[in-house]
């Protein structure tokens, strides 16, 4: 399979995983492309943070009610960053577009741009990855990401096939110390058990990596390998 890996980074973790999941894919015989974003003018973190306040109230009814969650996913704004030209703009040359970035409350704003401006992704099986600061919570961390790039990705006309999300271990506000409580609460685990290069990220890396060419194969009738490529 011909694949192409897009990815956005804003402190290197996501980028990090960008790499292990091109590793894999190499590994299993696919042709991987990478294409890393970059955004026109970086933000402080306390910039996006005052751009997002107003979404955390909206975040804790959401835990508090799943009906109010699956509404709010559904309709909130989503902000969006302006990103620098790249070097795929047209995607229909690939078998399958993966596509990652980390969590800002939701999508972040760059991959939101992405997927706005990206063509050629019509019928296509996408899969999507990303880095939280927190342990795999459901809704918190894996929901408040995937479930709308879901949506995204079906506006843009792609299909989402696979998810991968891993702890950071990280947060630039230097609030880690409260994921890494409720990784202990929620889990009997420390949070680093939960990165990219723990038992956990290797054991999810894989099924990903599964499931991609599983859904893709059943598209094209057969996985045909193709030389590896950096």
């Amino acid at each position: 399979m011909k694949i192409l890996i897009v990815c956005y980074s804003r402190t290197g973790f996501t980028e990090k995983l960008a790499e292990r999941i091109a590793q894999e894919l190499k590994s299993r015989g696919h042709l991987v492309r990478k294409d890393f974003l970059n955004v026109v003018k970086k933000k402080s973190c306390w910039h996006l943070l005052f751009r997002q306040i107003y979404q955390y109230p909206l975040v804790g009814l959401s835990l508090i009610s799943l009906s109010f969650y699956h509404w709010w996913v559904k309709i909130y704004h989503q902000p969006e960053e302006d990103i620098k030209p790249h070097n795929f703009p047209d995607v229909s040359g690939f078998d399958h577009v993966s596509i990652g970035g980390p969590k800002w409350a939701y999508t972040s704003y760059p991959i939101a741009r992405y997927l706005k401006q990206i063509n050629g992704l019509e019928h296509k099986s996408v899969s999507t990855f990303a880095t939280f600061g927190g342990p795999p919570l459901k809704v918190f961390e894996l929901g408040f990401i995937f479930t709308p790039m879901k949506h995204q990705i079906q506006r843009a006309g792609g299909k989402l096939v696979s998810t991968l999300g891993v702890s950071s271990n990280y947060h630039e506000l230097h609030l880690i110390w409260i994921f890494r409580l409720v990784s202990w609460m929620f889990f009997r685990r420390p949070l680093k058990s939960f990165t990219v290069d723990s038992d956990y990220g290797k054991q999810k890396l894989k099924s990903f990596c599964d499931k991609i060419e599983q859904a893709t194969s059943r598209r094209s009738g057969a996985i045909k390998p193709t030389d590896v490529a950096s």
